[in-house]
């Protein structure tokens, strides 16, 4: 058991967690029908909310007066409402914080344990954990985690008329512009979106280019039209 935090608080001022973790990802698969087959042909799977069960064991509840548990307990409540859903840190995942959680279910609070027990749902809409924020200059990189990540490319621009960024596989991010030596040139992959010197510059993106996310393992990157650039990117974990 160990401590929780939800929705910008700290639960472990008042409880201890211990987190019911299920064994993995239950996918959605995609399917069609055949006519004449048995079965159906599996076109793809897509990666559902992911569903996270933890008890809560209120802590010193036997030296606690009956006001002061419900004044704890009605705290956690508040702390627990997020409609517009909240990160969240689990017991047990140290480093990693899962985004647009929203509590589905709660149970009764349960007096046998002193003060009181319950289970909370976490429901995490992105079923995909944040970890670590890595950075690099150097045009090869390992990507850790067990899930793709999206870069975000940072260049100092030559004076000319394009920057690109470019991966082994072909895929790349051109931009076309008169640029001035020094021009910053920011490259959002995940937001699928580029800014020059703060100012939007999305229809400047050649057609032809692919906002390419980077899975996890090494990576060599070649850029065009650029003195310096940095490469940031957050570990996805599942």
């Amino acid at each position: 058991m160990s401590a929780l935090a939800y929705n910008g608080h700290d639960l472990s001022q008042h409880v201890t967690a211990e987190l019911m973790e299920p064994a993995g990802h239950a996918l959605s698969p995609r399917t069609l029908a055949v006519p004449g087959r048995p079965g159906a042909v599996l076109l793809g799977s897509e990666l559902p909310p992911r569903v996270f069960r933890v008890c809560l064991f209120l802590d010193a509840g036997v030296t606690l007066t009956a006001e002061e548990r419900s004044a704890i307990r009605h705290e956690l409540y508040g702390w627990l409402c997020a409609p517009e859903g909240a990160e969240l840190e689990l017991p047990g995942e140290p480093g990693l914080t899962w985004r647009d959680v929203v509590v589905t279910a709660v149970s009764d609070w349960d007096t046998l344990f002193e003060g009181g027990s319950c289970e909370v749902e976490f429901t995490c809409l992105g079923p995909v954990a944040y970890g670590e924020e890595k950075s690099s200059e150097a045009s090869a990189l390992t990507v850790g985690g067990t899930w793709a990540t999206w870069p975000v490319v940072t260049l100092t621009a030559l004076a000319g008329d394009s920057v690109k960024v470019a991966d082994v596989s072909g895929r790349y991010v051109l931009v076309e512009r008169t640029f001035a030596a020094g021009d910053v040139v920011v490259m959002d992959f995940a937001a699928e979106s580029v800014t020059v010197d703060e100012v939007d510059a999305s229809t400047d993106v050649a057609v032809e280019s692919t906002f390419f996310s980077l899975s996890p393992r090494a990576h060599a990157l070649t850029f065009a039209g650029c003195s310096a650039h940095l490469i940031e990117w957050t570990e996805r974990w599942l």
